[in-house]
């Protein structure tokens, strides 16, 4: 399943049989530490690209040079809402950290809830330099693993813009993006048929085209009705046209059909008709 395809009523159930499947993993996956310059970062594991490519998107590990899971506190099951003020918190520390050195996308957002939340902004602040010196506290390895922890949980629940996630459930992804460019389609592949079959039919539609012998709708004369029953003797050229337009028309008219099974039975073909009309009945 790609996650792409997904729509966001299934998101819920696919978390839960994505966590049953790292949990497995966790015991079932051999895993290996990674030797750095200067650090040693544990739990390093290799699995298939696509798979891989999902869990990434779901927030259940995240790539660096090797795929590594992020802790249970970080997953999608828990529930845990990305709140405003969080994200805020998360993107003043790293501004502390990375001295002002943001990514474009972050940036912009840093700016915008900057603004948006300029009332309590000296607490964000304030909060963001009690998690920071927490954080210089940790082991080196431990402070490396939960940073990038930390921002892939952040990029999955707020991602850059114009771009997918997967956790999205908003209004937007309960409009098809290709709504309007199917309508197009569709409404104009109706017109080219409505054309089609308007000129078709219309010179056998007598509101569109004079009819032989004359109109009944129009005049006192029913000659046509009479020509047209339904086992007229001998059908006009009209009617005989109108047959050749589909096997639906030949069909559909009584006395098409009885010239038709006459065919068959001249080609050995009555048992396939007979055959063919039990199966529709």
């Amino acid at each position: 399943m790609k996650h792409e395809s997904v729509s966001p009523a299934d998101v819920p159930v696919l978390c839960f049989q994505l966590e049953a499947v790292v949990v497995e993993m966790q015991s079932g996956v051999k895993g290996s530490e990674q030797k750095l310059n200067v650090t040693t970062i544990p739990h390093v594991i290799t699995e298939s690209e696509a798979f891989g490519t999902m869990l990434v998107a779901y927030g259940y590990i995240y790539p660096l040079q090797n795929h590594r899971k992020l802790t249970p506190y970080f997953w999608p099951t828990q529930k845990w809402v990305a709140e405003h003020s969080d994200y805020a918190i998360y993107l003043a520390k790293r501004n502390i950290r990375k001295k002002g050195m943001l990514e474009p996308y972050e940036q912009a957002h840093y700016n915008h809830l900057h603004e948006w939340l300029n009332h309590k902004w000296d607490f964000i602040v304030m909060q963001a330099t009690e998690q920071y010196k927490a954080g210089k506290e940790r082991k080196k390895p431990d402070r490396v693993v939960f940073d990038c922890q930390e921002r892939a949980y952040w990029i999955v629940n707020k991602p850059p813009r114009r771009t997918h996630s997967a956790m999205d459930s908003g209004l937007e992804l309960l409009i098809d993006p290709n709504s309007d460019e199917n309508l197009f389609y569709q409404q104009a592949i109706m017109r080219s048929r409505l054309n089609k079959y308007v000129t078709t039919y219309k010179n056998h539609d007598p509101f569109l085209a004079p009819c032989l012998p004359s109109n009944p709708w129009l005049t006192d004369n029913d000659t046509y009705w009479t020509l047209n029953t339904r086992q007229v003797e001998v059908p006009t050229k009209m009617r005989v046209e109108r047959w050749s337009f589909s096997l639906f028309e030949l069909l559909s008219d009584l006395r098409g059909r009885d010239d038709f099974k006459i065919f068959l039975k001249k080609e050995f073909s009555g048992e396939t008709w007979h055959f063919g009309r039990q199966l529709k009945n």
